[in-house]
């Protein structure tokens, strides 16, 4: 996953989340009705931002076990060049 579909993703959940802060601004349903509709529209909000956060962990996870992939690589090439130049 690219940089910028990461970045896309985060723009996302930052414009679901101020969905979400616009509903808890507004009047409060009347009926059960209104109120069903209001849930299965917040739950659904929720849900994306659920799958976005599943997204963006697993990529950092990949990213985070590459890094130490590359930083245990370079840590073994430093050993073997300082037990070089010891000898």
């Amino acid at each position: 996953m690219t940089k910028e579909l990461a970045r896309d993703l985060l723009l996302r959940q930052l414009g679901l989340k101020h969905k979400l802060k616009v509903y808890d601004s507004v009047k409060q349903p009347e009926t059960h009705d209104e109120t069903a509709s209001t849930l299965l529209a917040r739950w659904e909000l929720e849900d994306e931002i659920s799958a976005i956060d599943q997204i963006l962990a697993e990529l950092r996870k990949s990213k985070v076990t590459a890094k130490k992939s590359q930083i245990e690589k370079d840590l073994s090439i430093g050993k073997s060049v300082m037990k070089k130049k010891s000898k």
